[in-house]
């Protein structure tokens, strides 16, 4: 049923790009993470991260991972860079991508 649909794709490929970068990373990092260190001192990354957890409330498996404590806020703060979020949360979004190209082009 996928065969052929690139107009899925490239709405999926879209939506990932703005909800990855535009839309969580550069909300929770780039704008809350520099802000919550006036309130957690240290541990600023630590809450950044529980509260992106809670944001996927809807989604279990990363809500209870260390995922974005260790890959998203961590190394932003510690470089103090959104980017290392951006790349390393864009990297289920281009899996997932390629999952779907597969699926467009008939090969799974």
């Amino acid at each position: 049923q996928m065969v052929g649909a690139w107009d899925v794709l490239g709405l999926f490929a879209l939506s990932a790009v703005f909800n990855t970068v535009l839309g969580e990373e550069l909300l929770f990092r780039g704008l809350l993470l520099p802000r919550m260190n006036k309130v957690f001192g240290k541990w600023d990354w630590v809450a950044n991260g529980v509260l992106f957890g809670l944001y996927h409330i809807h989604q279990p498996w990363v809500m209870l991972s260390l995922g974005g404590l260790l890959f998203f806020a961590f190394p932003s703060k510690r470089f103090r860079c959104s980017w290392f979020g951006i790349i390393s949360h864009s990297g289920q979004s281009i899996f997932f991508i390629f999952l779907m190209l597969g699926l467009v082009l008939g090969l799974a």
